[in-house]
């Protein structure tokens, strides 16, 4: 696949369940001895690891890829319902939290200290699984 720029007004959901894959809880199968077994999202000691353990992997994103995520995450916590969110983390964590916003409004603190991009008025959502956060140059 050919990278490509991104609309700075496009959101997509499936960019937060991307990031989230790259945890590899799908992938493992869901094992015990993967980092996530235990892990319980309403525990903020274990969203704090979840952090450190996605920090990493934030940290490769490129600035067209790490501002697409950031727009999509505020964007999904102002827009989003929590059937939305959840639906996007299905999958990629051992268990959803009650909870998605706090949950993911959470998570965005350790994971974006200086906040999330504010949401203009031109922002659109596009929910399109074919279109890969990774591919963004």
């Amino acid at each position: 696949m050919s990278a490509r720029f991104p609309d700075p007004h496009h959101v997509n959901g499936f960019y937060l369940g991307q990031f989230f894959g790259l945890l590899g809880w799908a992938a493992s199968g869901g094992g015990a001895d993967h980092p996530l077994s235990a892990f319980d999202p309403q525990r903020r000691s274990d969203v704090m690891y979840l952090a450190e353990l996605l920090l990493p992997w934030q940290d490769t994103l490129s600035e067209a890829q790490d501002a697409a995520l950031a727009r999509t995450w505020a964007y999904a916590l102002s827009e989003f319902d929590d059937r939305d969110l959840g639906w996007f983390l299905l999958g990629h964590l051992p268990s959803l939290p009650e909870d998605p916003r706090a949950f993911l409004r959470q998570l965005a603190a350790l994971l974006y200290p200086q906040g999330l991009p504010d949401i203009s008025a031109q922002t659109r959502r596009l929910d399109q699984p074919n279109d890969f956060l990774f591919d963004l140059a």
